[in-house]
C-alpha cells in the first residue's frame, strides 16, 4: 500500500507515472542526465531498472550518484523529491520559489514561433513542391515538434502550441500520404492529428479535412462526408470551410446522393462569399475559386451532366486569368474533368484537346488525386462506341503512359 512507503519513494513513482514513463524509460532518461564522469560509473540498463524498482518500493533510498540524476531527469530540486512534505507557502520565498518552477521551460516562445512559422511554410510549399519532398520536410518537423513535447517541461500554454502544431503537420502529413497511395498509412496520422488538436484546444477542422479526404480514396464515402460535415460545423470563417463543404459535396456525389451534393455545393458557395479570413490561396487548406470549381466539375461528372462539369471548368479558368493562384494539381484536375466531360459527350477531339497540356507535367507531380480522373477517362474510353477510333487508342496510350510514370515517382519517392 502507498501509505506504507515513505514520502519520497511515493514521489519517485508518482513523478515518473505523470510523465508517462515506463521504468525503462525512466532508466535511460537517468544515464541521459549523467555526464562524463558520472556515466563510465553507471551499471547496465537492466540493473538500473532493478534499482528503480526498489526505490519506488521504498526498499532503499537513492543515494550518490541517483539522487543528483533523478533531480536533473525531473527537473526537481532535491529536497522537492527527497525532502518531507511541506505546507503551503507562506514566506516570500516559498512564493518566489514557486514562480520559478513555473517559469521553468525546454524551449522558448521564440523556438516554438519558429516551428509554427514552418510548418506554415510547409503549407504554402504544398502546392508547388512535389509531395514526397514535402512530406520528408514535414515528418522532420513533426519529430522535432514531438521531441519538444515529450520533454515535458513546457509551460501550459507552450504545450498547448506545440499539440497545434502537432496537429496541423500530422494533419498536411496525412493528406500527403494520401496523395502517395499510402491510405493506411495516412489515417494513423490523421487520427494522431486530431488527438493532438483535442487536447490543444483546437479547432478540428483542418484534421476533420484530411481524415476526409484520406477516407474518400479508401473508398469509404459515407466517412468521408460525415467527417467533412462535421469540420465544417466546427470550421472558422476561413477558407477551409469552402472546402469542407466541397468536400461533403464530392463524397456524396460519389454515394450518388444527388441532393445532398447539391446542399454542400450550396453551403460552399455561401461560404464563399462570407467575409472569410483570407490566406495564400496554396496551403492544404485553402480552397480559392479554381479549387472550388474543381468539386463542382467532379460532382457535375458524377450527376452525368457533361455541361455543367464544362461550365465549372470555364469558372477556373475565368479565376485564374483573374489572378487567382495556379496549383499545378488543380489545374491538372480541371483539365482531366473537362477530357471526362468531353468523352461523355462523345467528342474525342475536345478530350484530346484538354490533356495535351498536362502529358508534360512532371511525374512527382502526378499525385492520386491527379491520375484518378485519368482512371476515370480510361474507363470511358474502352466504351463500345469508341472501339476503331484511332484518337481513342492514343488517348489511352498518352493516358497509361502518364501514369505508369506517376507510380514510378511513386516509388523513387518513397525509396529516398
Amino acid at each position: 500500500m502507498s501509505d506504507d512507503l515513505p514520502a519520497w519513494a511515493v514521489r519517485l513513482r508518482a513523478e515518473r507515472r505523470n510523465r508517462l514513463w515506463s521504468q525503462r524509460e525512466m532508466a535511460r532518461r537517468l544515464v541521459e542526465a549523467a555526464d562524463e564522469g558520472i556515466r563510465p560509473r553507471l551499471p547496465s540498463r537492466e540493473t538500473m531498472i532493478r534499482r528503480i524498482k526498489a526505490y519506488e518500493a521504498g526498499h532503499n533510498r537513492p543515494g550518490d550518484p541517483y539522487r543528483v540524476l533523478y533531480v536533473r531527469a525531473f527537473g526537481l530540486t532535491e529536497a522537492e523529491l527527497f525532502g518531507e512534505p511541506v505546507a503551503a507557502p507562506t514566506r516570500e520565498d516559498d512564493v518566489i520559489d514557486f514562480v520559478a518552477w513555473i517559469e521553468q521551460t525546454n524551449v522558448g516562445d521564440g523556438t516554438i514561433g519558429m516551428l509554427a512559422e514552418e510548418a506554415r511554410r510547409l503549407g504554402e510549399s504544398h502546392a508547388h513542391v512535389p509531395p514526397a519532398r514535402v512530406l520528408s520536410d514535414v515528418v522532420r518537423l513533426e519529430r522535432n515538434a514531438r521531441a519538444l513535447l515529450s520533454g515535458g517541461r513546457q509551460r501550459l500554454r507552450q504545450t498547448r502550441e506545440l499539440l497545434r502544431i502537432e496537429a496541423e503537420l500530422l494533419a498536411h502529413a496525412c493528406i500527403l500520404l494520401g496523395d502517395l497511395h499510402r491510405n493506411a498509412v495516412a489515417m494513423t496520422y490523421g487520427t494522431a492529428a486530431a488527438m493532438c488538436a483535442e487536447e490543444a484546444g483546437a479547432s478540428p477542422a483542418a484534421t476533420l479535412s484530411a481524415q476526409a479526404k484520406t477516407e474518400r480514396w479508401r473508398g469509404r464515402l459515407a466517412a468521408s462526408a460525415d467527417l467533412a460535415r462535421r469540420g465544417y460545423e466546427c470550421s472558422p470563417p476561413t477558407q477551409l470551410r469552402v472546402l469542407l463543404a466541397s468536400q461533403e459535396a464530392n463524397a456524396a456525389g460519389l454515394l450518388g446522393d444527388k441532393e445532398r451534393a447539391r446542399e454542400a455545393l450550396r453551403r460552399a458557395d455561401e461560404a464563399a462569399e462570407a467575409r472569410l479570413t483570407q490566406d495564400s490561396g496554396i496551403s492544404p487548406w485553402s480552397c480559392p475559386r479554381p479549387r472550388q470549381a474543381l468539386y463542382a466539375l467532379s460532382v457535375a461528372l458524377q450527376a452525368a451532366n457533361p455541361e455543367e462539369a464544362l461550365h465549372a471548368a470555364r469558372q477556373a479558368e475565368a479565376a485564374w486569368a483573374s489572378g487567382d493562384p495556379r496549383v499545378p494539381a488543380t489545374w491538372a484536375q480541371i483539365r482531366f474533368g473537362a477530357a471526362n466531360a468531353y468523352a461523355m459527350m462523345g467528342d474525342l477531339h475536345g478530350a484530346a484537346e484538354q490533356i495535351a497540356p498536362v502529358m508534360s507535367m512532371p511525374p512527382e507531380f502526378r499525385m492520386s488525386t491527379v491520375t484518378n480522373y485519368l482512371v476515370e477517362l480510361d474507363a470511358r474510353l474502352d466504351d463500345r462506341r469508341f472501339q476503331g477510333s484511332d484518337v481513342a487508342v492514343t488517348l489511352r496510350e498518352q493516358i497509361r503512359d502518364f501514369t505508369s510514370a506517376a507510380l514510378s515517382a511513386v516509388g523513387a519517392g518513397e525509396g529516398a
